[in-house]
């Protein structure tokens, strides 16, 4: 299935950036892109398993260089590091809000 969007242009601007410095359409970025916003987030051992291969993969590309390949890989390690810690953070937000409710329940039947 085919899918035409309209995006602002800043973020248009970005999206040809960055494709210009992988070197790949703008089109297969985008779709890369939508495609690992769309998984969900990896349990405990699974990330654990794909972090060592992106720490890996880092420690390669300052000590000797990456493949095209492996540059591709870690660029995806990478987006997938970035969900996971918006994942962990937003469920920190959503403690902390809840500490806060708390907080102000406990204090508002104390006046």
């Amino acid at each position: 299935m085919s899918l035409t969007i309209t995006v602002a242009d800043p973020l248009a601007g970005r999206l040809r950036t960055r494709a210009e410095v992988e070197n790949i359409p703008v089109d297969r970025l985008a779709s890369r892109l939508l495609e690992s916003g769309m998984q969900p987030p990896l349990d405990l051992a699974q990330w654990t398993v794909v972090n060592r291969r992106r720490v890996a993969l880092i420690e390669k590309q300052f000590h000797s260089g990456l493949s095209e390949n492996e540059q591709a890989e870690l660029q995806q390690l990478q987006e997938l590091a970035d969900r996971q810690v918006e994942e962990f953070d937003l469920a920190r937000l959503n403690d902390v809000a809840r500490m806060e409710a708390s907080a102000r329940s406990i204090l508002g039947g104390a006046e």
